[in-house]
């Protein structure tokens, strides 16, 4: 049995009359257009270079998500698979996407979209997200070798980069552990395979429920899974307590207990 020369791993509305595709194309990953009207389009398709929308190897899991005509995607960003990307790119914007001095193997599972800017005119409101759902090594624990973690990511879509080292790159960026274990034992499922996220509507996105599938790592865990739920003011008291930074020469982390600076990071 021979493999397919392009394999689909991309395939979103970006509006009323266009889909957006990406694929593999042999290893050398490609995007275009399609017309989703019932009219057909003549002319020869136009292709984009897909590097960092789209994966080079079919095996690779990614994710992405349309919104309001800019595209986010997580995925590796090279052929060896060892560049994970969090990325934003679109024609109006500056293109932004996550460093790779820091990269570690992960495995994209989903993205979601909140618009957490809503009501408009609400003194509380915030701006826009956009959820990204991985597993990745835990670097933090130094005391474990290849310990896998699940994490929730988030970046605002308001995002416009930074200056200096920061071009080009997210300054809204956080990431917060998912922690699934049996409530009577503890026994940890620390490997995130899915995930789906439950909201009433846009003006309720504070009572969002994000609802993941874990299996274990440990060999005791083999063949069992659950399924554990995140309500957002869960998540979003994760993202405002406190937070660790990296020792670049060491490659260690650690908790920062100083006063917050002003902004706070990620904010």
């Amino acid at each position: 049995q021979r493999d397919c020369h392009n394999y689909i791993k991309m395939l979103l509305q970006l509006n009323s009359t266009h889909l957006y595709t990406c694929g593999t194309c042999a290893f050398s990953p490609a995007c275009t257009y399609i017309v989703s009207t019932g009219s057909r389009a003549g002319g020869p398709v136009l292709l984009e270079d897909g590097k960092g929308r789209c994966p080079f190897d079919p095996e690779y899991r990614s994710t992405a998500i349309m919104v309001d005509g800019e595209l986010y995607a997580g995925t590796v960003s090279n052929f060896q698979g060892n560049e994970p990307t969090i990325s934003r790119s679109q024609e109006s914007r500056i293109a932004l996407k996550t460093e790779n001095s820091l990269s570690w193997l992960q495995v994209f599972v989903g993205s979601a979209y909140l618009r957490e800017s809503l009501p408009t005119g609400n003194a509380e409101s915030d701006d826009d997200k956009v959820y990204f759902f991985f597993s990745e090594t835990g670097k933090e624990f130094d005391y474990f070798e290849n310990t896998i973690v699940s994490r929730i990511a988030r970046v605002c879509k308001g995002d416009q980069g930074g200056e200096r080292v920061l071009q080009r790159r997210w300054t809204t960026f956080l990431k917060a552990q998912l922690l699934c274990s049996h409530p009577e034992d503890g026994f940890p499922f620390n490997v995130l395979q899915d995930v789906f996220v439950l909201t009433p509507g846009e003006l309720r996105w504070r009572e969002t429920l994000f609802y993941g599938v874990f299996t274990s790592q440990n060999k005791g865990g083999l063949g069992s899974s659950a399924v554990c739920a995140f309500p957002m003011h869960s998540v979003q008291r994760a993202f405002g307590g406190l937070y660790k930074e990296v020792n670049r020469e060491t490659q260690q982390w650690y908790t920062d207990t100083g006063p917050v600076p002003e902004p706070r990071p990620g904010m």
